[in-house]
């Protein structure tokens, strides 16, 4: 039997804006099992980021449960990995120092810190770069340094938000082969936000699709493509039938919202 992860159930959340609630999530059910990789996708404002925010303890739901391996938690600060759209690198810090920030929070003295991150920097192909600054690094050193610092907080379940947005199309498709060889890895549970449907089907297990404001679950995608994958994939007829669906799917959506069609 699969052991699940991450539970949510009829999760609501609104947040007060001029003197009026506007709700963000409306009755969402979410789950991730044990060592799955998962998606969340949908329009701009569809309250993907806020998802993540609840299962990290960052923000409570209005109503609805949260659950980690079983278990209703309502205190989850610090259970769960959550590395953020930016890469929030420490720029006096080093490469070696940023990463093992977490560490150090947690009471971990620097040494045991330190000797802890050498021991992956192979790894996260950071050999060489321990001693560098932020500033020099291009964007996909900085976000490897940033899942670095992530995955070394030692969590079961890591949180990923859009951590390839800012990136051009090739370094992007670089990073996302990477992170797919490092999944295989580190047996890790990730849920990943992301808006580029092809990032998602790659990468997937499974991936949810988020309605225009309020967020609620308008499909939910089991990705049954072969692994190990690789972007030669996306020119097979299996993954264009599926992106076909999405797409059509998030274009409706796009639509009701007032915004671009989806492309």
């Amino acid at each position: 039997m699969t052991d699940v992860k991450i539970e949510l159930r009829g999760v609501h959340k609104s947040f007060g804006v001029n003197a009026r609630r506007v709700p963000v999530l409306e009755g969402v059910d979410f789950h991730a099992d044990e060592g799955e990789f998962v998606s969340v996708i949908g329009p701009s404002g569809s309250g993907k980021t806020t998802l993540l925010n609840t299962i990290a303890g960052l923000e409570q739901p209005g109503a609805g449960s949260v659950e980690l391996d079983g278990v209703l938690v309502t205190q989850r600060l610090g259970l769960v990995a959550y590395m953020q759209q930016k890469d929030l690198l420490m720029p006096w810090r080093t490469v070696l120092d940023n990463a093992i920030l977490g560490l150090e929070v947690q009471g971990v003295p620097r040494r045991e810190a330190r000797a802890r991150a050498l021991d992956l920097v192979d790894t996260f192909g950071l050999r060489g770069f321990e001693k560098e600054y932020p500033n020099t690094l291009s964007g996909g050193m900085r976000q490897r340094a940033a899942f670095l610092r992530t995955v070394l907080v030692g969590r079961d379940v890591l949180l990923l938000d859009e951590p390839f947005g800012a990136l051009d199309a090739l370094t992007r498709a670089q990073m996302q082969e990477w992170l797919m060889e490092l999944w295989g890895s580190l047996g890790k549970t990730i849920v990943l936000v992301t808006h580029d449907v092809d990032e998602a089907l790659l990468l997937s297990d499974r991936v949810y699709l988020l309605t225009s404001r309020p967020g609620r679950v308008k499909m939910v995608i089991d990705v049954e493509l072969p692994r190990p994958r690789h972007h030669d994939m996306s020119t097979h007829e299996a993954f264009l039938t599926i992106k076909a669906h999405m797409v059509a799917a998030l274009r409706e959506e796009s639509l009701l919202a007032g915004e671009e069609p989806w492309r």
